[in-house]
């Protein structure tokens, strides 16, 4: 047997590794940053960057453009009131918070006397919340903040844990299942633009599980949630208190703790009357919306970033809207000092600093636009039937379809889109919204929640109102159309837009 050789010494390998550099750093900051809070970060800029200034002949030029179209556009105004309907309730957690089966319990209202008892004291707890919440902060940003201070997150696993981060709504609550984001993940990890901590590796399924967890452990308490009972049993586990019987409710009962049905719920369980009102002070000291700090209010006006008009001959244009973000240069004055300070070495590498600093936010910037005008002009082109039908319209579409269209990864789409709002005729809505899963209809074609939504809409309106249909009738008047879908979904999706049921629909 001829004896295993060992050979010892130096050798050099050549390999390829990608680190974030300043740029790209930046440039993925800026590009999640929608219309208001991308002018807000450009103002600190001009007062922290002596080099930085605007360039007032390109402002100028850009305003006597705008003005130019103003007198072929309807007022700005005019879809204020389709803004204002867009951000009704359309998720069971509100309908808990502000239908009539809440009126009488209260239940998360910020006004509720259980809620004030139930986080007045508890002052650790949202502290970080409450020293932020009147910030231009970001859900994102506060999440991943904190995420840069937990010193065992590798980067790997931050990069996984941002990708989930930057999947959630502004409630706090995934937008997709866990295993959709990491399919996605998983099918763009070889596109160019991947995050290079991944370093081309796909994630496993319990890696994702591990980065939720880690999501789920950050404050407001409840984020990562995947619904509203996931939501609540997230932060009843961060209690540290005894908390079975809240969470049984929460888990068996929250549809009759909706309605005050307090004695049902004590039979059911087999605790006394008094045992139950003790867990509901507790379910009800609970924050169903937990990104609600970093929400935009609801009497502020929203800023389009995207806005999408027809042409003479009909087809749909669309343009970033820039025209309130300051236009930006590098200030001559100090660009020609930089280049006469060769005897202050100081100086020149401050200029120099600021000067670099300058032009990686306008690059920024503009990347930024470059970037969020193909991803909504390729959300346009597929969803052309709903600007011109309407919601009965919208097609189903993966942010996972935009970026292998755009050529991009779809943590890319998902920076570009979140927060983002688009104006189109007769509304402005949330760029996210226009993203939605499909059902199968019998001839193989997709048909959108949206789609669905407004088919039992229609069977609703069409029906007698001396025997309204029950989910039960309305699941078979949707296999007639050749969707199919069980009867609980069809529940989940009247209950989500505020529909009551057949028996509260009938009339004598």
């Amino acid at each position: 047997m001829t004896p295993m050789r060992l050979n010892v010494g130096l050798f050099q390998q050549q390999t390829q590794k990608q680190i974030l550099s300043p740029q790209m750093i930046q440039s993925m900051e800026i590009l999640v940053l929608n219309q208001q809070q991308l002018e807000d970060r450009i103002s600190g800029e001009l007062e922290e960057n002596v080099t930085l200034e605007r360039d007032e002949q390109q402002e100028e030029t850009a305003a006597r453009e705008i003005d130019a179209g103003e007198s072929d556009q309807g007022p700005p105004d005019a879809v204020q009131d389709d803004a204002a309907g867009q951000q009704e309730l359309t998720d069971l957690t509100e309908r808990y918070e502000q239908l009539n089966d809440l009126q009488k319990s209260d239940f998360w209202s910020e006004s509720s006397p259980l809620r004030r008892a139930g986080t007045g004291d508890d002052e650790d707890h949202f502290e970080v919340v409450e020293n932020t919440a009147g910030r231009d902060e970001t859900l994102p940003e506060h999440l991943i903040g904190q995420l840069s201070l937990k010193s065992r997150v590798g980067g790997r696993m931050r990069a996984l844990c941002e990708e989930i981060i930057y999947n959630l709504d502004d409630r706090g609550w995934l937008i997709h299942p866990l295993e959709e984001i990491h399919s996605a993940l998983v099918s763009g990890i070889s596109l160019q633009g991947c995050d290079p901590r991944l370093k081309g590796q796909a994630p496993s399924s319990e890696e994702m599980h591990l980065a939720l967890e880690q999501v789920q452990q950050l404050d407001p308490v409840g984020v990562g949630a995947s619904d509203l009972i996931d939501c609540l049993c997230i932060q009843l586990h961060r209690d540290p208190g005894e908390n079975q019987l809240e969470e049984q409710i929460v888990r068996e009962h929250l549809d009759d703790l909706a309605r005050n049905r307090l004695p049902h719920i004590a039979r059911q369980t087999g605790q006394s009357l008094d045992q139950v009102k003790l867990a509901v002070e507790v379910i009800a000291a609970l924050e169903p919306i937990p990104g609600r700090p970093f929400r935009q209010q609801p009497n502020a006006r929203v800023v389009p970033d995207v806005l999408i008009t027809e042409d003479e001959k009909g087809k749909l244009m669309v343009e970033v809207n820039s025209a309130s973000v300051p236009r930006l240069k590098i200030s001559p004055h100090y660009r020609e000092l930089l280049k006469t300070a060769r005897d202050d070495p100081e100086l020149r590498k401050y200029l120099k600093k600021r000067i670099e600093n300058a032009e990686w936010l306008m690059g920024a910037v503009v990347q930024r636009s470059s970037t969020l005008q193909r991803v909504a002009e390729e959300v346009t082109r597929r969803q052309e039937p709903f600007f011109r039908g309407g919601d009965r319209h919208l097609q189903p579409l993966r942010m996972q379809d935009v970026a292998d269209a755009v050529g991009v990864n779809v943590s890319t789409v998902s920076r570009a889109i979140s927060g983002k709002w688009f104006q189109a005729p007769g509304m402005i809505r949330e760029l996210r919204s226009l993203f939605t899963s499909g059902t199968v209809r019998d001839d193989g074609s997709q048909e959108s929640r949206g789609g669905v939504i407004a088919r039992i809409q229609e069977l609703i309106e069409k029906e007698d109102a001396r025997k309204p249909l029950s989910d039960a009738q309305i699941v078979k008047g949707l296999a007639e159309d050749g969707i199919r879908i069980s009867r609980r979904t069809v529940t989940k999706y009247r209950e989500a837009e505020g529909i009551p049921s057949s028996r509260e629909r009938r009339q004598h």
